[in-house]
């Protein structure tokens, strides 16, 4: 025990003494405090078990083919690692403008009708449902200030709050194309999906945490 501990239990002996009626009141004091705090260090023995264990049994657990599980590892450091949220081509990506002349805050992936989208890395749902005219959206938010848009979904399977881990389906593309960002394109043409990444409120490119062979999901 360091000093400040030392002392902080000499004052506290030194209110239940003052606090006390007798002798036998005293020892009840002393013997109350010392089972409180007995309680206190039990329930944080039993907290600090239970973490253990998730770990453990996070760790055990079989990793989703195409994304790995990241857990507490930091989000910059899987760029090069993350597959794509669906199966499909990056058709536009970030920087390139699209139909409507706007310049792109994201990737849109090519993908098919009623394709399953996964979650790209582990991380909680800031929001999860419709967005005016970008059909179901989901933000994730991957830890480090970095957050996840996908958009364009026709069905979200999640919910706000949930933890969601790489690899875990959310959600699944519509039967066709979400008239949102291009209106031009011709009716029943394939579903999209806009991807995002974001870090502190900007968005970023997300081309170099793509893995170098780009397949999407299965």
């Amino acid at each position: 025990k360091n000093a400040v501990d030392i002392d902080q239990e000499q004052q506290r002996s030194a209110d239940l003494a003052k606090k006390a009626k007798s002798l036998k009141d005293l020892i009840a004091s002393v013997e109350r405090e010392a089972k409180r705090k007995a309680d206190e260090e039990e329930k944080a023995r039993r907290e600090d078990e239970k973490q253990r264990q998730k770990q453990e049994e996070l760790a055990s657990a079989p990793i989703p083919e195409g994304n790995s599980l990241i857990g507490a590892i930091p989000f910059t450091t899987l760029k090069g690692q993350v597959s794509l949220p669906a199966t499909g081509r990056i058709s536009q990506k970030f920087g390139s403008r699209n139909s409507n002349g706007s310049v792109m805050l994201g990737d849109t992936v090519a993908t098919q009708s009623g394709a399953i989208v996964t979650a790209p890395v582990d991380g909680s749902v800031l929001y999860a449902g419709p967005f005016r005219s970008y059909g179901q959206l989901l933000i994730l938010d991957a830890g480090d200030g970095y957050h996840i848009v996908l958009a364009g979904l026709g069905r979200i399977t999640v919910m706000q709050g949930q933890m969601v881990l790489s690899g875990e389906p959310v959600g699944s593309m519509s039967e066709s194309k979400i008239v949102s960002a291009a209106s031009d394109l011709p009716k029943g043409a394939n579903p999209e999906l806009y991807i995002e990444f974001r870090k502190d409120g900007k968005s970023v490119d997300p081309s170099p945490w793509w893995a170098s062979r780009i397949s999407g999901r299965t």
